[in-house]
Order: C-alpha cells, then sequence, then structure tokens
C-alpha cells in the first residue's frame, strides 16, 4: 500500500479474493463457444486467444519468479544482497490483477471498436509500426510518466506502493495501485490502437508487444544480472532495445 493512498489504489476485483478470475468466465465461455461451433469464415481467432494469451503471460511470470528466487536463494551476484522479506511476497501475491485487467480491455477492443475483430496472424506493416511507436513516441511519454509518479504528491499516492519492496523481484514490475496500471496501458494502447485504426493490426504484433513488455518488466526487475555488460560493449545500440536491473 502507498504512504498515502490515492483514489483508485484498490482493483475493483479485489474483494472477489481468489475467484476473482471469474469475472472472465463469460468472454472465455463465449470466445471459445463462438470458435467451435460458428463456421469457418464467422471464426474469429483474435478473440479465441485472448486467454491462452493471458495464460501465457501468466506462464511467463511464472517462470522468471521461479528464476529469480533460485538465484537469489543461492546467493550470487545478488544487486542487492538482501533476502526477500515475508511481507514482500504477501504485497506482491496479486501480480495477476494486471493480467486479468489487460484482458478484459482486449475483450473489449475486440467487440467494441472497428477492426479489433478478425486480425490476421501476421502483417509485416503493423509489426515495424508497432516497434517504432513504441521505441518513439511510448518510451518518451513513458519517461515523462514516469518522473510525474516520482513527484511527491503521486510518489506518496501511488508510486510508493512499488517502491517498498528493495530487494526486487520479476514481478516487482508491475506491482501498483490500479490507477497506476490504468495509466500505463493508455500510454502502451498507444501502438496497440494505432494498428488497429490503421487496419495494420496482427495477432503477432499484439502478443509479441506484450510478451516484448514482460519480458523486459521481468528482466528489469531481477534482483542479478542476466546479461553480461561485454554484450553492451560488442553491441552499444543493444541498450536501446532492452534494459537490464542496474
Amino acid at each position: 500500500m502507498a504512504s498515502t493512498p490515492g483514489i483508485l489504489t484498490e482493483w475493483p476485483w479485489t474483494p472477489l479474493g481468489s475467484f476473482k478470475h471469474i469475472i472472465l468466465a463469460p468472454w472465455v465461455i463465449e470466445s471459445t463457444y463462438s470458435f467451435i461451433y460458428k463456421g469457418e469464415n464467422e471464426r474469429d481467432l483474435s478473440n479465441f486467444l485472448i486467454f491462452p494469451l493471458m495464460l501465457w503471460r501468466m506462464l511467463h511470470n511464472q517462470i522468471w519468479i521461479s528464476l529469480s528466487r533460485y538465484r537469489t536463494a543461492k546467493g550470487n551476484n545478488r544487486i542487492v544482497d538482501k533476502p526477500i522479506e515475508f511481507d514482500q511476497v504477501d504485497r506482491e501475491r496479486n501480480w495477476d490483477d494486471q493480467i486479468l485487467f489487460n484482458a478484459i480491455v482486449f475483450y473489449f477492443f475486440n467487440i467494441v471498436l472497428p477492426g479489433g475483430s478478425h486480425s490476421p496472424l501476421w502483417r509485416t506493416d503493423g509489426v515495424i509500426l508497432t516497434a517504432l511507436l513504441h521505441a518513439g513516441p511510448v518510451e518518451f511519454l513513458y519517461y515523462w510518466l514516469h518522473r510525474a509518479l516520482h513527484h511527491h504528491y503521486l510518489y506518496n499516492r501511488y508510486h510508493s506502493h512499488h517502491h517498498s519492496s528493495i530487494a526486487t523481484e520479476p514481478i516487482t514490475s508491475v506491482i501498483h495501485p490500479f490507477a497506476e496500471h490504468i495509466a500505463y496501458f493508455a500510454l502502451f494502447s498507444i501502438p496497440l490502437l494505432t494498428v488497429l485504426f490503421t487496419r495494420t493490426a496482427s495477432i503477432a504484433a499484439y502478443a509479441g508487444y506484450i510478451t516484448y513488455i514482460d519480458l523486459m518488466n521481468n528482466m528489469g526487475h531481477c534482483n542479478f544480472e542476466l546479461i553480461p555488460k561485454w554484450i553492451f560493449t560488442i553491441f552499444p545500440p543493444l541498450k536501446y532495445f532492452m534494459y537490464t536491473p542496474s
């Protein structure tokens, strides 16, 4: 919890506890039923794959959590030489809330927005556009959003919750209040909505972009260095494509 919790700190489904995932049931059932029983021309693969993408993200994150805790237990090459406290584990146990939130918004995009359904598996122009938009305006705006979150007003009400974890784990990257995740999703939706409205969207662009963000978040919050420094010496432009814990 932040020092002085602001509005929209709690997730809407917090009262549901471990049963929170049930809120996705109507969309999952409908998309699965439609994909199985509708004709080939009516099937929407992009809608059907929202739930598998959600499961993939959970598995991806869990792999990083397990790797990080194994390395932390070994005690080799830790950046912050401190153990993970039980309070931190409890505070970060709701790391899948942001995946649940994203899945709900993706179902909304698919149903409501023009061009949100029946996306092809691959479109080269959409993939390139997604990468360029992330490297350009998204990274620029993210920098200033992060700066703003460190202003004492927003920091005390929201971002201090994230920085409560000293010896970070990969999943510390997504431990934020609900309001902060709304801001992050709005920012990272810029490439996704752009390819949607320009009719260049594809399943690969969406899944690849989300997986890339998860990968960078997880690797960037490990309490150890996975990428050796000499790689950046050999290929300096790599620093523009990824970031590391230190």
